[in-house]
Formats: C-alpha cells, sequence, structure tokens
C-alpha cells in the first residue's frame, strides 16, 4: 500500500525512507506515483495503477524513473525502466503535491556543511610562513648584536672643538639649519665688516656640516682677528673633517702660538695625529693635554685616550 507524507503530504515510493519533496524521514513507505500515472477508477478509495520503475542493482530497492539517485542507499541508478502495476489507497487530504526531481537529502547536507566551513590552510602554507618567521627574527637578531658590538662604528675619533670633547663633532648635514644660514648671509651682505655676524655664520656653517663653506669664512674672520685661538681651533677641526689633515694640524699649532694653554687645541692635535697612525706623537699631546688641568672633562677625555693607547 502506497503511504504519504506525515510532513507535507506528498505521495511516497514503497521503498523510501525519505520524503521526495520536503526530506523529512520516513517510517514505512510504499512505491511513488509516476508523473505517468494512469488510475483504473479515478475518485474511488483504492484503485490500481500503473508506474514506471528503476529496480537499483546496489540494494535491489524499487525507484521512480526519474531519480538519478537511489533513495535507498544513494548510489547512481542505471539499467532498463520497466512498469509494475501497485494498489494505491486514494488520499483523504485533498491538495497533495506532484513529486518533481531533486537533489538526494545527503548531497544537500554535505554542500550545506562545505559552505559553513573555510577551507583549511595546507602545510606547504603553514611552513612557508613559518620559515619567513624564522628568518625575520634571526636577522632582527642578528642586526641587534652588529650594532652592539660597534661593527657599524666610524673608527676614527672625530676631533671637537667643544668644552666636552665625549661628544664627536657632526658628520653630516644639518638641514634644519637653512633658513638661519640664509638669514645671517643676507644680514652680511647688507653690512660685510659686521665681524660677529661673520663668525655666527661660519660657526653655524661648522655645526651644519658645511664645512667648505665655513673655512673661507673663518679665514675672512682671522685676517682681522688672527689671535682667536677659538676661532682658528674650529677652522682646523673643518678640515680634519674634509680630511685635510695637514692643513689641520698647522692651524692648530698656530692657534697655540697665540695661545699655549689652549687645552682643546693641544687635544684635538693629538686626535688628529692619532688618525694619522702617529701615536707617538698623539700621545705626547693628550699628556699635554692632561697637565693643562686633569680634573676638566678636555683633561679627563686626555687621560682616557691616552691610558687606551699606552
Amino acid at each position: 500500500m502506497a503511504n504519504f507524507c506525515a510532513e507535507c503530504g506528498s505521495s511516497l515510493g514503497e521503498n523510501f525512507k525519505f520524503c521526495a519533496e520536503c526530506g523529512a524521514k520516513i517510517i514505512s513507505s510504499v512505491q511513488n506515483n509516476s508523473i505517468d500515472t494512469q488510475h483504473n477508477t479515478p475518485g474511488d478509495p483504492t484503485y490500481k495503477e500503473s508506474v514506471e520503475i528503476l529496480v537499483c542493482e546496489n540494494c535491489g530497492d524499487e525507484n521512480p524513473s526519474y531519480n538519478e539517485l537511489c533513495d535507498g542507499c544513494g548510489i547512481k541508478l542505471k539499467g532498463t525502466v520497466s512498469e509494475k502495476t501497485v494498489e494505491v489507497k486514494q488520499p483523504v487530504s485533498k491538495g497533495v503535491k506532484t513529486p518533481r526531481p531533486h537533489k538526494h537529502a545527503k548531497q544537500k547536507k554535505a554542500k550545506e556543511k562545505i559552505k559553513t566551513h573555510p577551507p583549511q590552510k595546507t602545510e606547504n602554507e603553514f611552513d612557508t610562513k613559518k620559515i619567513y618567521l624564522i628568518i625575520t627574527v634571526i636577522s632582527i637578531f642578528v642586526l641587534v648584536i652588529l650594532f652592539s658590538s660597534g661593527v657599524f662604528d666610524s673608527g676614527v675619533t672625530s676631533v671637537n672643538t667643544n668644552v666636552n670633547p665625549d661628544q664627536s663633532s657632526t658628520s653630516g648635514i644639518n638641514l634644519g639649519n637653512l633658513q638661519n644660514i640664509s638669514n645671517l648671509e643676507a644680514k652680511l651682505n647688507a653690512n660685510p665688516d659686521d665681524t660677529k655676524t661673520l663668525l655666527e655664520l661660519a660657526h653655524l656653517n661648522n655645526d651644519s656640516g658645511f664645512y667648505d663653506k665655513a673655512i673661507p669664512l673663518y679665514q675672512r674672520y682671522l685676517e682681522k682677528f688672527p689671535e682667536d685661538a677659538d676661532a682658528r681651533i674650529d677652522m682646523g677641526v673643518c678640515m680634519y673633517n674634509l680630511r685635510d689633515f695637514d692643513n689641520a694640524i698647522i692651524e692648530m699649532k698656530k692657534a697655540l702660538e697665540y695661545e699655549p694653554k689652549h687645552q682643546i687645541g693641544h687635544l684635538n692635535l693629538g686626535v688628529v695625529n692619532l688618525t694619522l697612525g702617529n701615536s707617538d706623537v698623539a700621545k705626547k699631546w693628550f699628556q699635554k693635554a692632561v697637565d693643562l688641568g686633569p680634573d676638566t672633562d678636555v683633561g679627563k677625555r686626555a687621560k682616557e685616550l691616552l691610558n687606551s693607547h699606552n
């Protein structure tokens, strides 16, 4: 006898385990009506009808001829369509829906599962990212070691005319002073005899790293004030930074002629000679700087350099 779905009222096949219309699970079922059904006595409580079926080669279940997959085991149906006459009980309820082809319920659930779960990363993708991370960490670690060990530090001690020689002179160009330099140049052009502005402009070019511009300004100033040992020492520092070591030594020694106890002059002469590889000469200048004042910052720096090269 035929059975009907308790959920939607659709007519069910004899061996259906799920409703072909809504997918509800069926406990007991009979063979489903075919689209080509021919009623013997329509309207009777019971009647016989001829249906087209496909018998599953795997489990032996009879399926409607339009099924692509077996309702019993789910495999793809093969074989020849045959007819079978069955006795069907007329359904009491009205408006029974005609079954239509559909995808297997198991296939539908499988697709829904795929949509809700994103694809997993492959093992190769994970390994590649892990390798890049390890290489990055190692590179950073190596750079930290190199910087801390002083590999990137300059091997030459810069000459410094400041009171605190522990700070090395700026070897780069400071572009932040360009506007101030421009203002001083305009002021000096308006009054070429303004020696105060002239010296200030020389110092600013020196501090900004424009050593080649600072030197002629110092020379112009020293023509009027040759006894200014500080200005002459500063000009010697510019020459040193341009690696004109011979002229740097000449100007620094000339500064000491005007001011023999110029402690920074002695320290800087030691640095220039040390850079040239004249270690013995350098130590004599460092010792003179210490003798002029061992407790000053310049004297302490000279003593450190002296001890480190003994």
